[in-house]
């Protein structure tokens, strides 16, 4: 009883947010992603270019030597040009106001981008969004205050290893 009360709240809000969310946005005709925890987003493509545009002026701050910059330039990147395809045929999927042409036009991308249901990349994004935020403040492509000793991140060799166990 107390269970059906929760999920009747939270589902009434949920739909109090969609719809003051604006017209555009009701129209996902998607209605749950059948993992728990994880609620349909009721404008995925925005939140994606978002998360996108803020995680490439983060890196931009890095050095463009930078490891991090260069693998995570390269995955935004890529989804990003992914995404700005498809904001074409979302618009015109909005204007139709098919939900099922919306739904096939984000299938779409999931197909495209292979990572899984949209709401599960906007969480990556998010997540690369903190993690640039973060790799900024921490200052990681700089050197070492302390320089680590000679020895220090010298792997060992299995042929000397097996010749002192003699």
């Amino acid at each position: 009883m107390l269970a059906t009360r929760i999920l009747r709240a939270a589902s009434s809000t949920s739909t109090i947010a969609s719809a003051s969310a604006g017209a555009s946005q009701l129209l996902r005709g998607k209605n749950t992603t059948e993992l728990t925890g994880l609620a349909v987003h009721p404008s995925p493509l925005n939140a994606l270019e978002s998360n996108y545009t803020q995680t490439l002026k983060f890196l931009e701050g890095l050095p463009s030597e930078s490891v991090y910059r260069q693998a995570t330039l390269a995955l935004t990147q890529q989804r990003f040009d992914a995404l700005q395809q498809t904001q074409k045929q979302h618009q015109q999927a909005l204007n139709s106001g098919d939900a099922n042409q919306v739904e096939e036009v984000i299938a779409d991308l999931e197909r495209t981008l292979d990572a899984g249901q949209i709401e599960e990349v906007i969480i990556q994004a998010q997540d690369e969004l903190k993690l640039a935020a973060k790799m900024l403040e921490w200052k990681s492509h700089e050197p070492l205050e302390i320089t680590p000793g000679p020895n220090q991140w010298k792997y060992f060799d299995m042929a000397e290893e097996a010749a002192t166990d003699e």
